[in-house]
């Protein structure tokens, strides 16, 4: 498919979705579709594990007042801060695990407005970019879990998260996935990831969940924590 095909095919997809298409965390997605051969139990509880957690998140915008609907379909406010709904979700892992917390970020400022933005990201995938990182994780090896949260951006991986997987070695850990989304839930995702991470335990008991469910995210964070275990 060229990249204008696949642009106008795209955007036809949004419509016929409607409320699960190009808002927020997710630009535009489809069926949930994860494969992972991996074990849905880590090998041992979280709290015996050096654990880090890692995420990307783009919130449209830091202020809690006024929001658009995109803003408030990509946000969380927690106490008058405004958080990414993946941010959120990370936050309370970090919470209930004592985990500490690596932010995935690009090191050229992502714009905030949402077409924008929406367009990026699809130009990044088209170009099978990697965007370059703003800084690296500096004592990885000190882990023996990761969990790596992400929202789906078209049907996919944002690519900055492609770049994280890629410049990062991740032999022989445990590695747990989060997702935030609009409507299309893990996609192809966790499938990808244990594709790229062979040499490390890609735990197929991944999460997800829907922009219009984060008010309960506290709750269902802790009964899918309570499960790898």
């Amino acid at each position: 498919m060229t990249g204008t095909t696949r642009r106008t095919f795209l955007s036809l997809a949004g419509a016929t979705l409607a409320g699960a298409g190009a808002a927020g965390c997710s630009i535009i997605g489809g069926d949930d579709k994860s494969t992972g051969s991996g074990p849905a139990k880590i090998d041992r509880p979280l709290n015996k594990t050096r654990t880090l957690v890692t995420y990307f998140s783009v919130p449209e915008t830091d202020d809690p007042n006024n929001m658009t609907e995109d803003e408030e379909n990509s946000t969380h406010v927690v106490g008058g801060k405004v958080l990414g709904n993946t941010q959120h979700v990370a936050q309370i892992i970090e919470k209930r695990t004592g985990a500490e917390v690596f932010r995935i970020e690009t090191a050229e400022g992502l714009p905030l407005d949402h077409g924008t933005l929406e367009d990026l990201a699809l130009e990044q995938q088209e170009a099978n970019e990697r965007p370059k990182l703003k800084a690296s994780i500096p004592n990885l090896e000190e882990y023996d879990t990761v969990f790596i949260g992400y929202p789906i951006w078209w049907y996919d991986l944002p690519m900055p998260v492609y770049t994280f997987l890629e410049q990062n070695d991740f032999t022989g850990k445990n590695i747990i996935l989060f997702s935030t989304h609009g409507g299309n839930r893990l996609g192809e995702t966790v499938g990808v990831i244990t594709d790229k991470l062979s040499e490390s335990t890609v735990i197929s008991n991944a999460f997800t969940i829907s922009r219009d469910d984060m008010k309960n995210a506290e709750a269902e964070v802790s009964d899918w924590l309570d499960s790898l275990g």
